[in-house]
């Protein structure tokens, strides 16, 4: 809100446009809903959107198994073929009609479908008067898709037309700093980044995505797949080399061979060229030989996805995605990346960039730019991550809620460090045992962060399923969004005082509100130090390198904003009220952002002065033993 009312005022007054950016889409209704409060106050109107993927938005190929995992381009591609199709018809007056809803289960054939017919309500669509609609009631992404629904409209395509005419726009960080889709979207706004006003929300989280989005991998899967392909679709030989199966065959080999090396590790730094050695002496051939090699591969795959696109289907190759990949690998050096092979959560090859600063080279080309969070600190560091500059404002404000609302307590006598935890193996039944203990002394809904899903399931298995109230609420990595917010929101509106158990730096733990009594204590099990992997150890070096701080930016800066993060779900207003207690004897280590801090002693009698004479569950515990997962068809 203190962002938003005062950019508002500025970018009517300029003539420019705001890209508000956000993490998930949870939080794109936070900014609609603050946005249409502020709306209210104005003397005009403005438009505000909030822009999601196109495969979240496609109501003509919902539901279809083959699109599920297509990446954006192949998405992009079959819907530009049927973009002009439609464009054809709609030119010479034929007209479409919406397909039928899928029966359950059932599929369409992409062979099957030529145009668009939502695409073409779009085309047939008075926009500026949509523009106006939407103007006096801004719609948050779900009331903008249903009413594209009952209008048989495309959310996607119309969304871009009203874009040149919204004056605020959300969206996920991917959508300005993927290169591609940036140009795409600031065409459709209809300006250039010298009129963009860009606010980046939950900001603690862009230099790692940063990473992510520039760290380039091929999976063992892909090449399995790239194989596959050959033969369904037919082997070749390569020139004065193998067959083209048989160099996916080499390919994985070397993987393997890699990945072994690494033992019981989730991953493993590679020496300099290590793999390009490993390839070239198995193929024996030259460097130079190989990138031939590569380029047919790719030249094969481009057909075979032209090939794929002219038959309506989708457009994909294995091959040419891992011959590209491939292709790159030599120019992906030190300093910028390192080179890894990873075993878990999946075998791949991974350069991973360590150095976001180039992909965020466009936020200075904006008017402005505001980066907020609540975990933000430390300041410098965020800044320099991202190459921000020394003039770039740094502001720290001081929460004006009454400090007496929150109390943040530890408890010394377990940890979750990874010797304790490895050297002992009563130390995981004692975490359970104690946090059933400080469960029953907080009778009030209470959210339970652990540092790992893994850490979180074996403390549930050591004895903490039966100290769970019936209706427990248990996070599950395999849960879809849509199914785990209505989890979240059943959780919210129970009457009860129940548990929510999730991760910390997770889906629930950051960008989700619980205001009032919809949560009213929080336990952090452990600190949420980055987990120890060769990444990371990279990363960290890479930072002593530049800033002589890795140990503080890359360890412990993550675990003080996971904590934060946490602790911050049940303080939402100057009237809400909560106890927020930390399962680990190393919690002073964060004593200065963690005011007060003070041990869990006499915890039932803090906890009764706290909160006043409140029963704790409002059901008894699960007879069965077990608490349901949000998802009842997952397991724990």
């Amino acid at each position: 809100m203190a962002t938003l009312a005062p950019l508002l005022e500025h970018a009517q007054a300029a003539d420019h446009r705001i890209l508000y950016l956000v993490r998930t889409h949870a939080q794109e209704i936070q900014v609609l809903n603050e946005a249409r409060a502020i709306s209210h106050r104005l003397s005009s109107p403005f438009l505000a959107l909030g822009l999601q993927g196109r495969q979240r938005r496609c109501f003509l190929l919902e539901g279809m198994a083959e699109i599920k995992g297509a990446t954006a381009e192949e998405h992009g591609k079959l819907c530009a073929d049927r973009k002009r199709a439609t464009q054809h018809s709609f030119d010479e007056g034929n007209p479409f009609i919406p397909p039928p809803e899928l029966p359950e289960g059932g599929s369409l054939d992409l062979t099957d479908l030529d145009g668009c017919a939502y695409y073409a309500r779009v085309l047939q669509s008075d926009i500026e008067s949509l523009a106006e609609r939407f103007s006096s009631r801004l719609p948050t992404p779900r009331e903008f898709e249903e009413y594209a629904r009952s209008e048989n409209l495309c959310p996607y395509e119309l969304v871009k037309k009203l874009s040149g005419r919204a004056l605020l726009l959300t969206a996920p960080y991917a959508f300005f700093f993927h290169p591609h889709i940036r140009a795409s979207l600031l065409a459709w706004m209809g300006v250039s980044l010298d009129r963009v006003d860009l606010v980046i929300d939950e900001a603690h989280n862009l230099p790692d995505h940063l990473r992510e989005l520039s760290t380039v991998s091929l999976p063992q899967e892909t090449v399995r797949k790239a194989r596959a392909e050959l033969h369904e679709r037919g082997d070749f030989q390569l020139p004065d080399g193998p067959g083209a199966g048989r160099f996916f065959e080499i390919v994985a080999a070397a993987i393997d061979e890699l990945a072994e090396g690494v033992g019981h590790e989730d991953d493993g730094v590679l020496a300099h060229s290590a793999f390009e050695d490993a390839l070239l002496t198995a193929i024996g051939g030259t460097s130079h030989r190989l990138d031939t090699w590569l380029g047919h591969l790719a030249t094969w795959g481009e057909s075979l996805r032209e090939e794929r696109r002219k038959e309506r289907k989708l457009p994909r190759s294995w091959v040419h995605t891992a011959a590209l990949t491939l292709l790159s690998w030599p120019q992906l050096e030190a300093p910028g990346y390192v080179k890894v092979v990873t075993r878990n959560p999946r075998k791949a090859l991974e350069a991973y960039a360590l150095d976001p600063r180039g992909s965020a080279a466009p936020v200075l080309d904006c008017h402005l730019s505001v980066h907020l969070s609540g975990t933000l600190a430390p300041l410098e560091e965020y800044r320099d991550a991202l190459g921000l500059g020394e003039s770039a404002r740094l502001l720290s404000i001081p929460s004006s809620f009454p400090p007496e609302h929150r109390k943040i307590l530890y408890d010394p006598s377990v940890s979750t460090r990874y010797e304790e935890l490895q050297s002992d193996p009563k130390a995981v039944g004692r975490i359970a045992d104690r946090l059933a203990e400080v469960l029953s002394a907080l009778p009030v809904k209470t959210a339970v962060f652990f540092p790992s899903f893994d850490l979180m399931e074996k403390v549930l298995a050591a004895g903490l399923h039966s100290a769970l109230p019936a209706g427990a609420v248990v996070e599950s990595r395999r849960l879809s969004m849509g199914d785990l917010w209505r989890s979240v929101e059943g959780f919210k509106k129970d009457p009860g005082n129940g548990v929510l158990l999730g991760v910390t730096g997770g889906r629930i733990a950051e960008g989700i509100d619980f205001p009032d009594e919809e949560l009213e204590a929080v336990v952090v099990v452990g600190i949420p130090y980055p987990k120890p992997t060769a990444k990371r150890e990279a990363l960290r070096a890479f930072l002593d390198a530049s800033t002589g701080h890795g140990w503080e930016y890359c360890i412990e800066a993550p675990a003080q904003r996971a904590i934060l993060q946490s602790i911050g779900r049940m303080i939402r207003s100057e009237n809400d009220r909560g106890i927020a207690i930390i399962l680990d004897r190393r919690a002073p280590q964060f004593s200065r952002v963690l005011p007060g801090l003070e041990t869990t002693d006499a915890l039932g009698a803090k906890a009764k002065a706290f909160y006043g004479k409140r029963a704790r569950w409002s059901t008894p515990p699960a007879a069965s033993g077990k608490a349901p997962v949000a998802d009842p068809g997952l397991p724990v």
